[in-house]
């Protein structure tokens, strides 16, 4: 993968030779132990001097304290320090949401139902009842549930839960009868309906088919989505994040973001890639985009849109059939004429379009639509793809040709590496997650979780699976088709400079020098010399944004 220089090209301090006449720099703290930089240039230094928000100052600790002088405070680590890891994907709010509701990933279908019915019964009468994560690709046999598998020991409460993409939902049919769906209810356009032989709805609801029960579902109040989003955003920083870029945020998630900026109560930096469709785009539309608030917390300059669904449920959009369901090709969640519309208005905006694209038909009509609408400086835009879980080898030079990132998920092989041969089979499979494939392009990869819509959204397991080409649980056993693994290097860069430049921000993070706003996450060991299968083993010691500790782990932990 190629990176540019990542040393700041301002105010740089010499490492060597400062001597005791360099003049000295005002600084507030001084942070000191084994701090690797990713500056290619000075790898890993001593110390590092913050000034606000801000490093001042970099090298060896005698450097240091010549330049800042000995009385400024300063902050042993006790263990490695990186720059800030960042989640380029992931949705903070559905986050937040799932802290409140049954966690089933991992389980077998009957003990879902033992759990849906144990809420059930304390909970007040007709409760909607949900539950996030679950996958019948772990069960035996591989089927999709059916609302009879949950009538029996649930028939009086709405139960609602969704798959671990994220884009479907298994339904009792109390739920069914809420939101009035029959066998003569249509598919919507870019839905699915699943039906059993007689052409009832069986209780599994694809894409586009999922708001005709979610909208009939109790609306939370302000109070509580600003509840959600901060204990979502607490977990996250706890975690070593401190960064994320959060996909499809509505105009009311903005105004919640802001309302923690003003009150200082806003963790992490947090770029917003805001709803691509509807009454957000149209009103963002309208202005420019709103970059760096509240001491560069708050980014909000691009475009999130769907095109397809996912490939679990077989909505994923594919350029052959699906190799379990030759009827299928996977599902359009947004039609060319409307991506083309919002890459043209976004281009004379200044926004960036990122479009979720896991089939490689997907992936093609976003490239397609970039390469013809994004204008003579398409790569100044950095649009992104993201995903991009299955492309085609025809398409892959095509990212770096066109300056497009890859937005991906390296802890999605987990998920895929159950099922992914059934839907593609033998061939086919070989083009899902091509990490490695996509870097010897040329292509930058920047890395997430898109969790809850994934097995794990801890920055450890992420680093583990790009590594390793395994799961938060450690399988496969040898990595799910090893060829794609990459060092560990690359893959921290894919953690820090690459989800900085895909937000514009690689001046501002990325790495840790002189003239950088001062975010680093504090490991309890060095990721560049803990073997890759032993990567899982680290811990976050410390979380540090803008120069302040948002988070120390308790002794012992």
């Amino acid at each position: 993968m190629r990176f540019p220089i990542l040393a700041s090209a301002v105010a740089i301090l010499a490492l060597g030779g400062c001597g005791a006449q360099a003049p000295r720099v005002p600084a507030d703290t001084v942070y000191v132990g084994r701090i690797l930089t990713l500056d290619p240039a000075h790898p890993e230094v001593q110390a590092l001097a913050v000034s606000g928000d801000r490093i001042v100052a970099a090298g060896s600790e005698a450097e240091v304290d010549a330049e800042v002088g000995g009385a400024v405070r300063r902050v042993r680590l006790g263990g490695v320090a990186v720059p800030g890891l960042t989640d380029a994907h992931v949705h903070v709010m559905m986050f937040g949401e799932q802290l409140e509701t049954l966690d089933l990933r991992g389980l077998a279908k009957d003990e879902i139902v033992r759990r849906v019915a144990e809420r059930a019964r304390a909970a007040a009468p007709g409760a909607w009842i949900e539950g996030r994560g679950w996958d019948q690709g772990s069960w035996r046999p591989v089927a999709f549930p059916t609302a009879a598998d949950l009538d029996a020991a649930i028939p009086d409460h709405p139960v609602v839960l969704s798959r671990i993409d994220a884009h479907s939902i298994w339904v009792n049919t109390a739920a069914l009868r809420a939101a009035g769906i029959t066998r003569r209810t249509p598919d919507p356009p870019g839905g699915r309906i699943m039906r059993l032989k007689d052409g009832s709805p069986s209780g599994m609801l694809v894409d586009e088919a999922v708001p005709l029960v979610t909208k009939v579902m109790p609306t939370p109040t302000h109070a509580q989505r600003l509840a959600r989003l901060q204990a979502a955003l607490g977990q996250l920083v706890r975690l070593g994040l401190t960064s994320v870029h959060d996909a499809n945020v509505d105009l009311e998630g903005i105004a919640l973001y802001k309302e923690l900026m003003a009150s200082g109560k806003l963790p992490l930096r947090v770029y917003v890639m805001a709803t691509g469709t509807g009454d957000t785009a149209a009103e963002l539309l309208q202005q420019d985009p709103q970059v760096a608030l509240g001491d560069h917390r708050l980014t909000i300059r691009a475009f999130k849109v769907f095109l397809d669904g996912a490939l679990g449920s077989r909505g994923a959009e594919l350029l052959a059939p699906y190799s379990d369901a030759p009827d299928q090709t996977g599902l359009v969640l947004m039609k060319d004429a409307d991506l083309d519309a919002l890459v043209k208005g976004a281009a004379a905006r200044g926004y960036q379009v990122n479009a979720h694209a896991i089939g490689d038909r997907a992936v093609r009509r976003a490239l397609d639509a970039f390469e013809q609408y994004g204008g003579p400086d398409l790569a100044a835009r950095r649009f992104r793809v993201e995903h991009a879980s299955v492309v085609s080898p025809a398409d892959l030079p095509r990212f770096a040709a066109l300056g497009v990132i890859a937005s991906m998920q390296p802890g999605f092989v987990s998920e895929y590496s159950r099922w992914a041969i059934d839907r593609l089979g033998p061939t086919r499979v070989l083009d899902v997650m091509p990490v490695a494939d996509l870097l010897k392009s040329g292509a930058i990869v920047a890395a997430g979780t898109d969790y809850p819509a994934a097995d794990s959204v801890n920055p450890i397991d992420t680093l583990f699976s790009m590594t390793t080409r395994r799961g938060a649980d450690g399988k496969p056993e040898g990595g799910w088709y090893p060829a794609q693994r990459v060092d560990t290097l690359t893959a921290l860069r894919a953690m820090t400079w690459a989800p900085a430049y895909a937000a514009f921000q690689e001046a501002d993070l990325g790495a840790l020098t002189v003239g950088r706003l001062a975010d680093l996450t504090v490991l309890s060991a060095d990721p560049l010399t803990t073997p890759p299968d032993q990567l899982r083993d680290l811990s976050v010691l410390m979380t540090i944004v803008g120069g302040v500790p948002a988070y120390r782990a308790r002794a012992g932990n």
